[in-house]
């Protein structure tokens, strides 16, 4: 009996001391868990703090309009500018939208409805030519087709035939000088069967095919609010632009030497491979030396008018060494014009209060 008693006491004691244990036990993994708990919690608040007020390593961040590059062991990426800071141009327009941007810093001096969706016109025609280069060498040749008969009845045109032969360089000319929408469909079927591999497509098929590589070329260059329908860009349901991606096509197509040398000329004389010639003249007043509307200054670049954009300019000037893009659009046929001077003037006013 003792020895069944003693048993007994040695196990009660053991069962009370288990038990302690396991509350013991018990509390620690709880107060772990706890500890683990906030510390987590703390790491997810931070992070999101960082995501907000940190910039992303190896990229620029944009205060002002101005362009401010990190260094962190990566090659810095100039990222747009942000148009949420105040003018430094003080200019009066005509023009529902615009923006003025410097080049060379990214730097935005002036904007109005910049970000605002609106009908690009033939300013389009930008975007369609640098897709053409993406894809056909400038001294490939294109036979014009049935394509033009495609066109609106009241467009701009650079008096294509049936049956003309002309090199991919003397299309852009077409295009961008007389603002043909003659030749927008010609490089857009020609482009779009190349593109596809498939000279049976028909031309329907071809503009698709090309358009949908327009779209994608104008997102890689950064405008990423813009959808184009058409080449020659007539209004369309579902095309749209904004003053800024305007802006940012202008700029590549500066950078590019074959469309930069276009835009900047006034008068161009081609004799084409099927044996016609052809002189075209700007569009562009800017560019004319006879015209009242004419700065030295300009290089280029692109006109357009339509029922929905209004009459526009995207132009390109080099003021005291630093090239600008200025987007004006929605204005009237002599305003775009006069906009573009009082901006260019304005600019150089700026940079003579600064010096």
């Amino acid at each position: 009996m003792e020895y069944q008693n003693n048993n007994g006491n040695y196990d009660n004691k053991n069962s009370r001391k288990s038990k302690k244990k396991k509350r013991i036990y018990y509390k620690a993994v709880c107060i772990v868990l706890c500890l683990l708990i906030a510390v987590t919690a703390f790491g997810i608040v931070n992070l999101i703090r960082s995501d907000k007020g940190t910039p992303v390593p190896g990229k620029k961040v944009t205060q002002n309009h101005e362009a401010y590059p990190l260094v962190d062991g990566e090659q810095n990426k100039t990222v747009s500018p942000s148009l949420d800071s105040v003018n430094s141009l003080s200019v009066d327009i005509t023009a529902a939208n615009a923006i003025v941007i410097n080049a060379d810093t990214a730097a935005t001096l002036y904007q109005k409805n910049g970000t605002d969706k609106i009908a690009p016109a033939s300013t389009a025609k930008m975007i369609t030519a640098l897709t053409v280069l993406d894809y056909c060498s400038p001294d490939d040749e294109m036979r014009v087709g049935a394509e033009i008969e495609m066109i609106h009845d009241d467009s701009s045109r650079a008096w294509l035939m049936q049956g003309d032969t002309l090199k991919v360089r003397q299309l852009l000319v077409a295009l961008l000088l007389p603002s043909g929408n003659d030749a927008a469909y010609t490089l857009a079927v020609n482009a779009g069967k190349k593109i596809a591999g498939d000279n049976s497509l028909s031309n329907a098929q071809s503009i698709d095919v090309f358009m949908d590589k327009v779209n994608q070329k104008a997102k890689s260059l950064g405008a990423e609010s813009s959808n184009f329908v058409v080449p020659d860009g007539y209004d369309a349901d579902g095309q749209y632009t904004t003053a800024y991606d305007l802006a940012v096509i202008a700029k590549a197509c500066l950078d590019d030497p074959y469309i930069s040398e276009i835009v900047a000329s006034y008068s161009s004389y081609e004799k084409w491979p099927n044996g016609r010639e052809a002189t075209y003249n700007n569009t562009n007043e800017l560019l004319n030396p006879n015209s009242q509307y004419y700065r030295p200054e300009v290089i280029g670049l692109k006109t357009g008018t339509s029922s929905l954009g209004g009459a526009c300019i995207v132009s390109a000037a080099v003021i005291n060494g630093d090239t600008y893009i200025c987007a004006v659009m929605g204005s009237t046929k002599e305003a775009r014009f006069q906009d573009s001077i009082d901006i260019i003037d304005a600019i150089k006013t700026q940079g003579t209060v600064k010096e």
